[in-house]
């Protein structure tokens, strides 16, 4: 066979090994330099998005992918481009290292806004499926303890009660846990919820039948609740959308913040934070 690109899905019955090309959010490769890239073998049995994709990049390159885009097939040999961040540090190559990094290079500056949240929904949407727990129905690899002390930084800026709309908010698990945790300390928040992947929102109405009006199908990026409502507070990951529409997402999430509430921006990872943007403050987005 011939090294050719592609576009599209294959079969995965068809795809035996694969060729990783990590970006990082500032479009630098983050493969480690070398005379290969990183290649793996899909195990029998195994789905090659859903199982290789979203465990080799994690054990070989401490890199956790959030999109995986097939950009080039050489018959049972397929190349992907992933999306994401590393989880600690490490080296980088260039787009002259290897030729195949050209390609996908330009395969993931050429993705259209459509093509970006469409990538999003085919990996995020199966693999929170399949978690057997709440924690990993809401993409976090770790029990309810580790959960909380990724995740609780967030109630830090909770300044008063209000209401919580969570972009983003696969299985409803954070709006479950803000809620609990503000209320031991005293805060009384009411959270809401949106998401770009439909199955996960059915999920979340499942697990939270006494809120499950209050979480809808939405994009971030145009999202305007039926009712008119505003938001005491608005949290939300920059990922949820491509990377140069980060400040137009700002700026609208800024117009469902009511007076004196805040927009809180997390980042995940090793060291996750939160921070806050008061609309109206100066430097603003």
């Amino acid at each position: 066979m011939t090294y050719r690109l592609i576009e599209g899905d294959p079969d995965p019955s068809s795809v035996r090994r694969i060729t990783f090309v990590p970006f990082l959010p500032d479009g630098r490769c983050a493969a480690r330099p070398g005379p290969e890239l990183l290649t793996a073998t899909v195990n029998e049995g195994d789905h090659y998005l859903l199982d290789t994709c979203l465990t080799v990049p994690v054990d070989a390159l401490a890199y956790r992918p959030q999109r995986v885009h097939p950009f080039a097939a050489d018959g049972d040999h397929l190349y992907v481009w992933l999306d994401g961040d590393r989880t600690g540090d490490g080296p980088t190559a260039s787009a002259d290292d290897f030729p195949v990094v050209r390609d996908g290079l330009a395969s993931f500056r050429e993705q259209s806004d459509d093509g970006y949240y469409a990538d999003n929904v085919r990996l995020l949407e199966p693999a929170y499926l399949r978690g057997a727990t709440p924690q990993a129905g809401s993409g976090f690899d770790g029990d309810a303890d580790r959960w909380r002390a990724r995740r609780e930084q967030i109630v830090d800026h909770l300044h008063r009660d209000g209401t919580f709309l969570d972009v983003g908010c696969a299985n409803g698990l954070l709006m479950e846990s803000i809620h609990a945790w503000a209320a031991e300390r005293g805060r009384t928040i009411e959270p809401y919820g949106i998401d770009l992947a439909p199955r996960l929102v059915g999920l979340a109405r499942a697990r939270l039948p006494h809120w499950s009006d209050r979480i809808e199908h939405a994009n971030a990026i145009d999202y305007r609740p039926q009712n008119g409502r505003r938001f005491t507070f608005v949290h939300v990951l920059p990922e949820a959308v491509p990377a140069r529409r980060r400040p137009d997402l700002f700026r609208h999430l800024l117009t469902l913040v009511e007076p004196g509430g805040r927009l809180l921006i997390s980042r995940y990872g090793d060291s996750p934070t939160t921070s806050t943007i008061t609309p109206g403050a100066s430097g603003s987005p």
